[in-house]
């Protein structure tokens, strides 16, 4: 059986299931790999314009009986509705390529016509107004400042301006290319959720919170936790637009939403995307199942029953790549998530994120630990205490998304 997986990200958490399952595995990504998967794993570049035609070369020349996308490359917004035209013909001719619908794949790659979709459907966002060209753009402004513009067709943590008074704006307006979205920003806390759709039902990890929403627009670099609880108004809106999401748009394998909840528990979608997040070593480190795993299991034909349920604390603490923070106390575990070639974030950000995993009995001891970090290993040591808190707070309420 030859599996072919599209992506380096994260490709050492896919390649043991493969492994186990007796695969011969080929891995194509933008880098290098032979030297870090090991000489039993056949490595590619995958070219940086992937069309129709190039896939299904690369598909038959690997003579793939399964190709796997990855679950978690930036970049594969771009290439999922090509995905989705190609897997028509790869799995007409007797093999697999478990992807998106077509639907799916161009609502997640299209800001303007996800938020148009949001309005018809009744999906809670901010409010906002699709703009064609610069005058459109600066009128837009009445409906209030601060904004974000997100160019329609981007990548993760591209093509995405905030922008703080008209002078900015009229700067952006000349800068971003058309047609863009201009969306009111929001004031609140940012949380994320990872699913996984297969033939029967969505199966939906912790929710996660990101931190207080600021104009960096960059949870990643915020401390984060995972469980996190939601105001009963807001999960009942998230909960129904999984939901509909999924019935309408046919989702089929990973996807992610980042969204807001407003002090007055109003929900506000902020990005719907057709893969795993950046929460997944939350998700993973929480409930014991990695969402990775499941991604490539699914693809093998066995799916999830059930959605995971957390077992502990995920805290995510940014921390400096010279930095080792010290052993935590009996009972709690620390992930080091360190970048290399499948994972070059850490590399390229100058830190990297390690995932403190608390049982609910041993919140003081992880709390009086973190409180007595060095400043150089962790600046914002209150907040983290904060965020585990409120991690404890949802573990002990043992609230899950969807029934």
């Amino acid at each position: 059986m030859k599996v072919v997986v599209l992506g380096e990200f994260r490709a050492d958490r896919l390649v043991p299931s493969l492994r186990r399952a007796g695969a011969d595995i080929v891995v194509l990504g933008f880098v290098e790999l032979e030297t870090f998967l090991g000489p039993d794993i056949v490595c590619g570049i995958l070219p940086a314009d992937l069309t129709d035609e190039g896939l299904r070369s690369i598909l038959d020349h690997y003579n793939a009986d399964i190709a796997i996308p990855n679950a978690g490359l930036i970049g594969q917004e771009r290439m999922l509705p090509v995905y989705a035209r190609v897997a028509r013909g790869h799995n007409a001719a007797g093999r697999h390529f478990p992807v998106h619908s077509p639907e799916f794949a161009v609502l997640v790659t299209d800001k303007v016509g996800l938020h148009r979709t949001a309005g018809r459907r009744g999906w809670p966002v901010p409010a906002g107004a699709v703009c064609e060209e610069p005058p459109c753009l600066l009128d837009a402004s009445v409906l209030g400042l601060p904004a974000l513009v997100k160019e329609a067709r981007s990548e993760s943590h591209a093509g995405r301006y905030y922008v703080t008074d008209e002078e900015d704006l009229q700067r952006v307006a000349r800068a971003v290319a058309y047609p863009v979205l201009f969306q009111q920003a929001v004031s609140g806390q940012e949380f994320g959720v990872e699913l996984f759709s297969g033939p029967t039902h969505t199966t939906a990890w912790p929710v996660a919170s990101l931190g207080p929403l600021d104009s960096g627009c960059n949870p990643g670099r915020r401390i984060r936790v995972a469980p996190a609880t939601l105001p009963d108004r807001a999960r009942s809106a998230l909960g129904t637009a999984i939901r509909d999401i999924a019935a309408a748009y046919r989702p089929a394998g990973p996807w992610q939403i980042d969204f807001a909840v407003s002090p007055h528990g109003h929900l506000h979608l902020i990005e719907v995307n057709g893969r795993f997040g950046g929460v997944s070593n939350m998700s993973w480190a929480s409930t014991d199942v990695d969402p990775h795993a499941v991604h490539v299991a699914a693809a093998m034909g066995s799916f999830p029953r059930r959605s995971p349920l957390a077992k502990r604390v995920a805290l995510e603490l940014p921390v400096a790549n010279d930095i080792s923070l010290p052993a935590p106390p009996a009972g709690i575990g620390l992930k080091a998530f360190r970048g290399n070639p499948a994972n070059r974030g850490p590399c390229t950000s100058g830190f990297h994120r390690a995932v403190l995993q608390v049982p609910e009995e041993r919140a003081q001891a992880a709390q009086s630990w973190l409180l007595a970090l060095p400043d150089d290993a962790l600046h914002e040591k209150t907040t983290a205490a904060a965020q585990l808190a409120i991690g404890i707070s949802a573990l002990t309420r043992g609230q899950n998304l969807l029934p």
